[in-house]
């Protein structure tokens, strides 16, 4: 397996503290519609925030994910023609 580089491990980083933070909102979310209900804003807000971390945090961590497999240049004379 290759391993990640500079950029890949900054990237998994910022994915772990989305996941952190989405954690966070989450709590924050239930405990609002506990208190304030479904219908006011600030919930729904936390619950918009909720889904941008998890999605930020989806994303970066596939971002994050070393290659498979090592790539040949185009002109390698080892590849099959």
């Amino acid at each position: 397996m290759i391993p990640r580089n500079t950029g890949r491990k900054i990237a998994f980083g910022f994915a772990v503290f989305s996941f952190v933070s989405m954690v966070v909102s989450l709590a924050i979310l239930i405990y609002f519609m506990a208190t304030r209900g479904s219908g006011d804003v600030v919930t729904a807000s936390m619950f918009a925030t909720t889904l941008f971390f998890l999605s930020c945090g989806i994303v970066l961590y596939l971002v994050s994910k070393p290659p498979q497999h090592k790539l040949e240049p185009w002109d390698s004379v080892d590849q099959p023609k």
